[in-house]
C-alpha cells in the first residue's frame, strides 16, 4: 500500500505535465482546465503528501487575491512541489505563504536532493520554473530559485496584490 500511495502521489503531481508537453510554449493554458487557486491548496498538498512529507504555513491575514495572482501563486506552488518530488524524492518540503499590505510571498523549500541539474530546472518546453518565473514577472512580481547552502532547494516568489485602501 505504501508503494501505491507513492505512485498515486507522483501521478497526481505530474498529471499537468502531459498537457504541458503537448502544448507549444507560446500557447495559453487550456481554457477548459480548471484554473488553480489557493482555495485548493489543501488538495494540492494532499496529492503530494502521499509520497513526500509536505507541510504548509500561513502568515498575515489571508484575503481574496485578484484572479491572475491567485492562479499564478497556485501554479508556482504546484511547480515547486513537482520539482521537489522529482529532484528530492521523500525529502520534507515546507510551503510558506505570507500575506502583507503589498501582496503575497510564497516560499517552497525542500530539505534534500541537492541542486537541480544544470540550468536550474528551467530547460524544457517553456514550462517549469522558467514558465512560472515569466508568469510572475508578467504580474509585476519576482521569482527566484536555487540550491540552499545547507542542502536542498528553495523557490521564492513575491506577487503584487495591494490591499484595497478604504476611503
Amino acid at each position: 500500500m505504501g508503494r501505491f500511495a507513492q505512485w498515486r502521489g507522483m501521478v497526481l503531481a505530474h498529471r499537468h505535465r502531459l498537457g504541458d508537453a503537448l502544448r507549444r510554449p507560446d500557447e495559453p493554458d487550456d481554457p477548459f482546465e480548471p484554473t488553480g487557486s489557493l482555495n485548493r491548496l489543501d488538495a494540492l498538498v494532499e496529492g503530494f503528501a502521499a509520497g513526500q512529507p509536505v507541510r504548509w504555513s500561513l502568515a498575515g491575514q489571508p484575503r481574496p487575491l485578484p484572479g491572475p495572482v491567485d492562479a499564478v501563486a497556485y501554479r508556482i506552488i504546484e511547480e515547486s512541489l513537482t520539482n521537489a518530488c522529482r529532484h528530492a524524492p521523500g525529502a520534507p518540503v515546507a510551503v510558506r505563504l505570507r500575506y502583507d499590505a503589498t501582496g503575497i510571498t510564497i516560499e517552497v523549500r525542500d530539505e534534500g536532493g541537492g541542486p537541480l541539474p544544470s540550468g536550474g530546472g528551467t530547460q524544457g518546453a517553456g514550462r517549469g520554473l522558467l514558465g512560472v518565473r515569466r508568469r510572475a514577472e508578467r504580474l509585476g512580481g519576482t521569482l527566484s530559485a536555487g540550491p540552499r547552502a545547507g542542502g536542498g532547494f528553495t523557490v521564492r516568489a513575491a506577487l503584487p496584490a495591494p490591499e484595497e485602501v478604504a476611503e
